[in-house]
């Protein structure tokens, strides 16, 4: 007697090159693993199920990974845009966040992302040891890493040829709290959490501090995932300190290599992007974030081209507005077409695999997630292809399912989520957790930080627009 069987669905199992598309297929799943794929009529007659799920007019996929976001200021969502730049729209608000408020950001952040079919948060910022806990409760896989820098607080704008600060006793005790995940969580709640490295940026990190990272990263065979040419400020900065371009940098000691996870890379040449894709480091791709910030399509056409791994990522619900890989699966494909001129450039089949398998395969966890293969881990979900955005359902002579998930669905059709072998999402609600009260809390710590900052940005010159049209927000 096995725990769990999905029948009769429209199975895409992202095996192979392709989606791995099993009409009428089936999923056996005991314990946390699945232990068989196939066609229902063999699946059915192999296997009793102390719980059968009829997948009939479902899409039964592998849950959605994303591989790189920050949930420490998702409270601080629609705040950073019609302002001149992102930090000066958030900055002020980023200035008031309290433990309580990083908790609030996780727990809308993992909230929203479940209901949209999401199962794997790659999640990168300060907050990390308030989040875990509450990422344990909920059920979510989550692989995580703190934000290393040794870069203290800047006071005033920096002026051009300027240089960061660098406190040695800022940057240790960063990497002590990375190390600190490592002792305490790598591995935790049965294999769900699971620790990275998280230097923040090439310009971030003195030449020492990153000799420490990369070895504690070998020692504990961990990937390191950082920010690459993220702006011009960095740029500047790896100019002025180094006289070289952060590629140029980090080849030198050593960083490009497999375990690199390189977010961004906006501010980089078509020819490092390329040379790290060769190293066998990965990419995370987060197209919304840095269009809204800075009206820029990440390379990753570019580093697909190069042969390189790449996974999706929100990066943060302050930047592109929500935690949703729907949504980021939609931009995906349609800004690399329109970046390339070219409507076949990044085809739709392909994006999911992003979204799924290859995103796995980015962040390092290809061999336990990312498909429906037996063996390994039960995460899945089932997308309703009863709702209006998915119909009409065609399978012959072409199928339309593929393109009407990545073009067409907004999250809301999820009618279910599998996590570790564990039902975590069913009927429109998150059954591991008091949902209303979380969000009731989200809202209230919200206004808090709000009203701390509000003299603050009276003052601001940046947001006079905005409080002379606020009939308009």
């Amino acid at each position: 007697m096995i725990d769990i069987l999905l029948t009769n669905g429209d199975v895409f199992t992202m095996a192979g090159d392709g989606v791995g598309y099993l009409e009428k297929g089936a999923v056996a799943i005991d314990g946390n693993r699945i232990l068989a794929v196939g066609p229902s009529s063999e699946i059915e007659a192999k296997y009793q199920a102390r719980r059968t799920i009829d997948a009939t007019m479902k899409a039964v996929l592998p849950g959605l990974i994303d591989g790189h976001l920050h949930t420490v200021i998702a409270i601080l969502r629609g705040l950073g845009q019609d302002a001149p730049t992102w930090h000066e729209g958030v900055d002020p608000f980023f200035e008031q966040l309290t433990p309580a408020a990083v908790l609030a950001g996780a727990q809308l952040s993992a909230i929203e992302a479940i209901r949209a079919g999401t199962t794997t948060l790659g999640d990168y910022g300060p907050g990390m040891p308030i989040a875990l806990p509450f990422y344990e409760k909920l059920g979510v896989r989550a692989r995580v890493c703190t934000l290393i820098s040794e870069v203290p607080p800047v006071e005033s704008i920096l002026e051009e040829g300027e240089l960061y600060p660098f406190s040695r006793a800022i940057g240790e005790s960063r990497l002590k709290e990375n190390l600190d995940l490592v002792e305490h969580w790598n591995g935790a709640a049965n294999g769900r959490i699971s620790v990275m490295i998280g230097p923040q940026g090439p310009d971030y990190c003195s030449e020492e501090l990153f000799g420490k990272i990369k070895a504690a990263a070998e020692r504990h065979g961990l990937k390191l995932h950082m920010h690459i040419g993220q702006g011009d400020r960095e740029m500047l900065q790896m100019r002025n300190r180094y006289r070289m371009r952060p590629v140029e940098f980090l080849e030198r000691i050593g960083y490009l290599d497999e375990q690199l996870i390189a977010a961004h890379m906006v501010k980089c040449s078509d020819e490092e992007v390329e040379r790290i894709a060769a190293s066998g480091a990965s990419m995370a791709f987060c197209p919304s974030s840095l269009i809204l910030c800075d009206g820029i399509v990440p390379p990753a056409d570019v580093f697909l081209r190069a042969g390189g791994k790449v996974c999706l990522g929100t990066d943060e619900t302050s930047s592109n507005n929500g935690t949703n890989l729907f949504s980021e699966m939609k931009l995906a494909s349609l800004a690399l077409d329109m970046k390339n001129q070219d409507p076949t450039r990044m085809p739709t089949w392909k994006v999911l695999r992003m979204a799924t398998i290859e995103g796995a395969e980015a962040i390092g966890l290809g061999d336990e997630i990312g498909s429906l293969e037996p063996g390994k881990k039960a995460d899945l979900i089932l997308v309703d292809l009863r709702k209006p955005s998915m119909m009409p359902v065609l399978r012959e002579p072409v199928r339309n399912i593929v393109p009407n998930l990545v073009l067409s669905a907004r999250g809301e059709e999820v009618a279910m989520s599998i996590i570790d072998g564990e039902v975590v999402y069913e009927n429109g609600r998150i059954v591991t957790i008091a949902e209303d009260e979380l969000l009731d809390r989200v809202q209230r710590v919200s206004e808090q930080v709000s009203a701390r900052a509000s003299s603050e940005v009276r003052w601001r010159k940046t947001f006079q627009h905005r409080l002379t049209l606020e009939g308009r927000y």
